[in-house]
């Protein structure tokens, strides 16, 4: 190179695709949690988005999506529990 000349070196950021696997799952666990019969879907998503959320968080990029992720997988897993409670309470209360 001569004197003068400047090289412009472009450094492609790596994003964390455990993040948004996890958002993604966590969104959809929540979205599928009201539906029934098709809710039953939200209890392999909720579950298997935390475990990416959790793992994602120890990335050191996409922290925030991973926390994000983590926390709406969290809820729909939540979701899932608050109606088996309530078909357990009716199925005890009709018995």
């Amino acid at each position: 190179m001569t004197e003068g000349q400047s090289q412009v070196v472009i450094v492609q950021s790596q994003g964390n695709g455990l993040a948004v696997a996890s958002l993604v799952l966590g969104i959809l666990s929540i979205l599928f949690v009201w539906i029934p019969f098709i809710g039953l879907v939200a209890w392999i998503l909720a579950p298997i988005g935390l475990v990416l959320g959790l793992v994602g968080l120890s990335r050191p990029t996409g922290r925030g999506m991973a926390l994000a992720g983590s926390i709406c997988s969290g809820i729909g897993l939540l979701g899932c529990i608050g109606w088996l409670v309530l078909i357990g309470a009716a199925a005890t209360v009709g018995a």
